[in-house]
């Protein structure tokens, strides 16, 4: 097996998507995702599939690398939000005005705590939650919506974006889905309950985890040189 087809049995597994409901209550876009990503949730909101679109994200380790991949200065750009920018692109690019927004997140460890806290303060309690992010990390948020969410007992729905390896510079793709192995082990060194305490329990299956330990051991470097 090539590297590549390594890389694509982990991505493959990253990218959870479950069954698409006619309608939800409301949908999270996450920051630390690209346009490409974006889009999944304008044609939802526009098709009338969406009751309420809330955008997640501040300021943390995924926003330079964010406006670096679609061509702006961070600097330029000042204290702008990824939730900010998705909505500056949501009403520029669609005419879609009507988003609630989640600013003060910084990593995928409060960004489901802190959208919640958005949509108790405005009184909904949604049964059903589409989560949209880059597909990379798709697997990495269902988990961590089961872990922290808790209001209204919502079903998660994972509506990953399309395939993101051409949107990010090839070195920053292969990153995040080497990332997300160790991450979602549910052992010491893992985010899961038996480790950091972050995500519900993943079973990682046996042939992602064959694909990682193949890469790591042809490529150590790439083991260390992971997204956030």
């Amino acid at each position: 097996m090539t590297d590549l087809a390594r890389l694509d049995t982990i991505a493959a597994w990253l990218a959870l998507e479950d069954p698409r409901p006619e309608h939800v209550d409301l949908m999270l876009l996450f920051g630390g995702s690209l346009p490409p990503t974006w889009e999944v949730a304008a044609a939802a909101v526009t098709g009338g599939e969406v009751g309420a679109l809330m955008l997640v994200g501040g300021r943390g380790h995924t926003t330079d690398a964010l406006m670096a991949a679609m061509g702006l200065d961070g600097r330029a750009a000042g204290q702008l939000t990824e939730a900010d920018l998705m909505a500056r692109w949501m009403r520029e690019v669609h005419g879609i005005e009507d988003v609630l927004l989640e600013t003060a997140s910084t990593n995928c460890g409060n960004n489901v705590s802190l959208a919640e806290d958005v949509a108790r303060r405005h009184g909904l309690r949604p049964r059903t939650v589409a989560l949209v992010q880059d597909p990379t990390m798709q697997r990495r948020m269902d988990a961590r919506f089961r872990r922290a969410w808790s209001l209204g007992g919502a079903v998660p729905v994972n509506r990953p974006g399309p395939d993101s390896r051409r949107a990010w510079p090839w070195p920053r793709w292969r990153g995040l889905v080497m990332g997300e192995v160790p991450r979602l082990r549910d052992d010491r060194d893992g985010y899961g309950p038996r480790g950091r305490g972050f995500v519900a329990h993943v079973d990682v299956p046996d042939e992602v985890e064959a694909a990682y330990r193949a890469l790591v051991a042809a490529h150590p470097e790439w083991a260390r040189d992971v997204g956030p």
